[in-house]
This record gives C-alpha cells, structure tokens and sequence, in this order.
C-alpha cells in the first residue's frame, strides 16, 4: 500500500495547512482498535464549514486531485481521486452521527495506518461505533464493525461518553442491543 500512504500523507499535509481538524473513519479507522478489513477506499472527517471544503478542493485539484463532482454545500461527503496514486477518497463534511466539537477532537487517537513514521488521527472509538451505527445507508457490515470494536476494546470504552453520543445520534437503542448480543455492556 505505498501508493495510499504516499497519497495520505499528502491530504493530510494539505488539511493540516489549512487548519482543517481531520481523521481517518470507516475501514482505516477500523486497524486502530485491533479488527483488520479489506476496504477500496478511504474515508476522512474533517471539521469544515462549505468555504473552507471548497477552498481545499481547490488546493486539492491543484496538487494532482480529481473532484468527482462540483461542490455542493448540502452534500454530507465529496469524492476526490489521487490521480497519481490511484486512491479514491471520501471526505466527509458532516459524517453521520458525529459531532465535531472539542471533546471528538480531543478523543481522536494517533495512529500509523501503514505501520510506518507517518502518523494521522483517527476517530475515537466510541464516536466510531456511534457514526457506524447512525449511518443513514447503514448495512450489516457497519453493525459488524461496531461490534468488533465493542468487543476488542471491551473495558476500555468510555460507557457514559458513548451512551450519550449514541442517545444524541437517535442510535441508543441499536447500541444496547449490540451491547447485549456481544455481552459489552
């Protein structure tokens, strides 16, 4: 994977010189807490308003990026192509039960995707579960997801922070259940 590394690196150099908080969700994010799964592209969160997205779809067509489409300020996510490298990114303005506020950002975690010195934040794990589980597409592999990470980071979760992110999100009670059938709670 040294093209998505390469092609990671890049985005996150460019989000980091506009200022734009971001981190890594869906399958990459996943490798953070332990459940290893294939996935064809990456997904990023960032915490920008509609000028700042498309001032970084700018810099992005500038340095080698292809946009899908034209920005559109009700669009929750925008596609772009690292043409070089090959790599198909979602980025996400407004991922499906996140809240982008100082205490997300300050639960995100640092991590080498590619086991390498390249370091870029992820989604902490409870906000992970809770935008798996409020996705409005939501499908069995994003409820699987959410229970491998219930699961390998049993004991290690903050309960109270998650129950009220998922409560926020209108997920409660799918989370409880998932708690209860993978005996987490």
């Amino acid at each position: 994977m040294p093209g998505t590394s390469r092609a990671l690196r890049k985005l996150s150099a460019t989000l980091d010189k506009l200022a734009i908080p971001h981190m890594l969700i869906g399958g990459f994010a996943l490798t953070a807490y332990g459940q290893l799964r294939t996935t064809q592209d990456v997904d990023i969160a960032i915490a920008a308003n509609y000028e700042k997205s498309v001032e970084l779809q700018v810099r992005l067509q500038k340095s080698g990026y292809q946009l899908a489409s034209p920005p559109n300020p009700k669009a929750p996510f925008f596609f772009v192509t690292d043409l070089k490298e090959m790599l198909e990114v979602e980025i996400w303005t407004r991922p499906d039960g996140v809240v982008f506020d100082t205490e997300l950002l300050r639960r995100r975690i640092k991590v080498r995707p590619f086991n390498d010195s390249f370091e870029m934040f992820a989604i902490g794990p409870e906000d992970f579960v809770v935008n798996k589980l409020a996705r409005s597409d939501r499908g069995v592999q994003d409820e699987q997801d959410a229970v491998s990470v219930l699961a390998l980071q049993k004991g290690k979760l903050d309960y109270t922070y998650l129950r009220k992110r998922a409560n926020k999100a209108g997920v409660i009670e799918l989370l409880e259940t998932l708690m209860q059938k993978s005996h987490t709670n």
